[in-house]
């Protein structure tokens, strides 16, 4: 959840900071107060890109931070990827400047905004009315509803770019064409590749020795020098042994030592052995410099040429064998290579056959689940259809996927986009919110403008169903409905204040008497002994619903 949020100097925000609860919190006030400043500054702090004309005028700098409290593994995984601690709390802040310097931090560590999306990205959810547009775009239902029917592409997206590289590989042989002396410049780089006789790690295996090679006069006259140190008439060897026979004397403790230097001494002399051998292997390897250097020589030459490493020059081998065997034995080459296309193509499809599997199980269900949560909404009238056509293999599968509905009785199924008025469309979306909500590791919702267009009984039918949500996702909404703002745990209300020369925007956290006195002014504009009433019997049945 979001446990607190401060915003300064930005938009016509000064300087304000709020502690947020668990569960349903709602903002309301005034026309122009600020409600949706709080949500942009949310948006911004988790996902929007640097706007130094958010920065407040005659300030250097806007900042928004949140603490966000997430208990997850995947945040701690990522995190300490980074190098950035954490104990369960994330303090995100953006410092936007006029002059363009703006920066990102979690924990006090600098990170990027592609890292910040990342990590949050699939624990809040923002929805305003530019969302709202997006969920009209196919291609964003398609996302959604892959989300949804839970599907991992990895195993699909392998064998369609092997497909994809086959089809390349086999336009290529259809479209290009071969003279007699491409052939020849061809087969001239191939007999000297292949004289080159090159290995994949063959370079670095040389360098190594190289460098063994050249350290090995210092190596051999350093061993030599302590062979003869150990071996040599008068050396440590005969003085040591000399040592332990000086010490024949019959007493406990000098035999102890005796026995210790003993022991001592066939340790040792079994280390110089060792390191007798490691001396005659330098001596024995049968590598010099010069045949090293003339291969290392033989490698930078070939790779100048082609430009290219290695690993680049075998498979410039492949190819032009290939493109030789293509001019030589066209038809073979050609049959071969659609036998392997045929092959990439049945993998690739077969795989996308049963995704489309559960695409269309799944439309069932999502479709049984829509209809629950309209009817909820006094929507009963309403039908909800995912629509699969067949299309041609893509990375997304042989499926084009769109949501259809109808609101009424009678009217036939159309695209999303344009079926709804803009009540219906409120109830819709939270509709679909309601349903995708649970499926997801959603933390935090943010709801702006969900109650557009909409009075009476279906505000409340809203507001119920967004404290609904709220009991497993902490949401943060802003309402100009007194029937949904009711149903909230926690009420703030936005309100501006001319300080000096200057209109500034505050918030305050109202206590049960201003809530009911923010529902009769949202509901009637006019506080009064009736309104009032009228307020805190449209409160204590909300409360009442909330804690059932």
């Amino acid at each position: 959840m979001l446990r607190s949020l401060r915003i300064k100097n930005f938009a016509i925000i000064d300087d304000v900071s709020i502690e947020f609860e668990k569960g349903f919190n709602v903002f309301t006030g005034e026309t122009g107060a600020g409600k949706s400043i709080i949500v942009n500054a949310l948006s911004y702090l988790f996902k929007g890109r640097s706007d130094s004309s958010l920065v407040r005028n005659g300030f250097d700098k806007a900042i928004i931070e949140g603490v966000f409290e997430l208990d997850d593994e995947n945040i701690k995984n990522k995190l300490n990827d980074q190098d950035i601690d954490y104990d369960g709390l994330l303090i995100v802040k953006r410092v936007i400047g006029k002059d363009n310097r703006n920066s990102i931090k979690v924990n006090e560590s600098s990170v990027t905004l592609n890292f910040l999306q990342d990590l949050l990205s699939s624990y809040v959810d923002i929805h305003s009315q530019r969302d709202s547009q997006l969920l009209f775009e196919k291609k964003n239902q398609g996302l959604v509803f892959d989300k949804y029917c839970g599907l991992s592409f990895n195993e699909y997206k392998e064998a369609y770019n092997a497909y994809l590289k086959v089809l390349a590989e086999y336009d290529d042989l259809l479209n290009n064409t071969y003279n007699e002396r491409d052939i020849e410049f061809f087969k001239y780089d191939l007999e000297e590749l292949e004289k080159a006789d090159l290995k994949l790690n063959e370079v670095e295996e040389l360098e190594e020795l190289e460098k063994k090679l050249k350290d090995k006069e210092k190596y051999t006259s350093l061993l030599d020098k302590s062979l003869s140190i150990y071996n040599d008439d008068g050396g440590l060897k005969e003085n040591f042994y000399e040592l332990i026979n000086c010490l024949n004397i019959d007493d406990d403790s000098i035999i102890n030592i005796k026995e210790q230097l003993n022991d001592l001494y066939y340790s040792l002399d079994e280390q110089m052995d060792k390191l007798d051998k490691l001396y005659a292997s330098f001596n024995d390897e049968d590598y010099n410099i010069e045949s090293i250097e003339e291969r290392l020589y033989t490698y930078s030459k070939l790779s100048r040429k082609h430009k290219t490493d290695t690993k680049g020059l075998l498979l410039l081998l492949d190819d032009l064998r290939a493109k030789i065997a293509s001019f030589e034995d066209r038809d073979r080459v050609l049959a071969d290579k659609k036998k392997e296309l045929d092959n990439a193509y049945s993998k690739a499809y077969d795989l996308a056959k049963e995704i489309s599997n559960i695409r269309k199980d799944k439309a069932i269900e999502l479709s049984k689940d829509i209809k629950q949560e309209t009817s909820d909404l006094l929507l009963d009238n309403c039908v909800f259809e995912v629509n699969i056509a067949d299309k041609d293999l893509s990375p997304t599968g042989i499926d084009d996927v769109e949501f259809l509905i109808a609101m009424n009785k009678g009217d036939t199924l159309k695209p999303l986009k344009n079926v709804a008025s803009g009540g219906e469309m409120s109830r819709l979306l939270l509709a679909l919110k309601a349903v995708f909500i649970r499926l997801s590791n959603t933390d935090l919702l943010i709801l702006d403008e969900i109650d557009t267009g909409v009075s009476g009984k279906a505000g409340m039918l809203i507001g119920r169903k967004i404290a609904k949500i709220a009991k497993n996702c902490q949401v943060l909404c802003i309402s100009h409905l007194s029937m949904v703002a009711a149903y909230a745990n926690s009420h703030y209300y936005i309100y501006k204040e001319d300080d000096n020369d200057k209109t500034c925007t505050r918030i305050k956290k109202l206590d049960e008497d201003g809530v009911i006195r923010e529902l009769a002014n949202i509901s009637n504009s006019v506080v009064d002994d009736n309104s009032l009433a009228a307020a805190r019997d449209l409160y204590n049945l909300a409360k009442s619903e909330r804690n059932d």
